[in-house]
């Protein structure tokens, strides 16, 4: 089993990054609502960073609230106090996220099982607190407001404009697509098939000689980074940073995004964000009570479609080239 995860294993098609890339692009020209393909991209950017956790290290974390309200928080302060330049702001916003999950990761990792699940929760509660007490600097419950979004200068007279919703989703699916192509590089290296096989069989894998701990952090640390270009991401989005950005709600979103999606798949995440977000919007609007049809809906694919979305689309696909393939042998 080792063995067969740390084996190589073929990139994914260079196509399929550009289908992707359009299919996205079209999100504005398809949905009702102009701003929900941006804030569709920056979900799904958290949920598969989150997807590096639990998808292919096995961590089920809690605390990815915590990493996404860091980046927010961050960027949203240097631009209100400092008025750096966007994108500088987002890789500060990387750092501190990459910086929290380290803190995070470092003692949770030291526990398995319902207790590493509840220190990372533990820890987000904790991020919570601080955001909420610490008033002068975040404004607590109110959030932090007025966040500036400037254009983009990137030299002396050339600036790209990201005012208007249009403008800033184009801005949000460049980010989203160069970070996707980076994570599909680390889920798709020797380190990645690595994640994979402590994730199938920790103490085989320790066997062999990996320190699973180490391996453990260091998926924490790369989730962390982009978890916190989304938080960073969002706060430009919002030209605020609401309290919610800490919640653990935040971080059930991103568990319930890539379990519906499809855990362990790098598309699946994705897919998930895209209809949470959808739903949250068109069927909140049908039924005040529509949580209830999203939860039902959770329970179903958890127990029943453990593949989710993703997984069921491929499961079809599969049958029908095996559907094929007798035909053709028939013949």
């Amino acid at each position: 089993m080792i063995e067969a995860a740390l084996g190589k294993k073929k990139p994914l098609a260079d196509r399929e990054i550009w289908i992707l890339a359009g299919l996205l692009l079209f999100l504005p020209f398809v949905l009702p609502y102009q701003s929900l393909p941006s804030e569709i991209l920056i979900y799904a950017l958290g949920a598969v960073s989150f997807n590096i956790l639990m998808g292919f290290t096995g961590l089920l974390s809690f605390g990815q609230g915590a990493l996404f309200g860091a980046g927010a928080y961050m960027t949203g302060l240097i631009m209100v106090n400092l008025g750096w330049h966007p994108l500088l702001a987002l890789l500060c916003a990387c750092l501190i996220g990459a910086v929290t999950a380290f803190l995070v990761g470092y003692f949770s990792i030291r526990q398995v099982g319902i207790y590493f699940v509840m220190l990372t929760l533990a820890f987000n509660q904790l991020a919570f607190f601080i955001v909420y007490q610490w008033k002068g600097l975040t404004g607590g419950d109110d959030g932090l407001l007025e966040v500036p979004r400037p254009d983009l200068t990137l030299f002396p007279g050339v600036e790209i404009p990201i005012q208007t919703n249009f403008q800033f989703f184009l801005f949000v699916w460049v980010v989203f697509i160069l970070a996707f192509i980076v994570i599909r590089r680390i889920i798709n290296s020797p380190f990645g098939r690595i994640l994979v096989a402590v994730k199938e069989n920790p103490e085989r894998a320790t066997a062999v000689g990996y320190n699973i701990k180490h391996y453990k952090l260091a998926a924490f640390v790369i989730s962390g980074f982009f978890t916190g270009l989304a938080g960073g991401l969002y706060a430009l989005f919002m030209k605020m940073v609401p309290i919610t950005a800490v919640e653990l709600f935040t971080s059930t979103d991103f568990i319930i995004m890539s379990l519906l999606g499809g855990l362990g798949s790098l598309y699946g995440p994705i897919l998930g964000a895209i209809i949470v977000k959808i739903a949250s919007e068109i069927l909140s609007e049908i039924w005040a009570r529509w949580l209830f049809v999203l939860g039902l809906t959770f329970i179903v694919f958890v127990l029943f479609m453990r593949g989710g979305v993703w997984g069921l689309l491929t499961a079809i696909r599969d049958k029908r080239r095996a559907a094929r393939l007798v035909e053709e042998k028939r013949q």
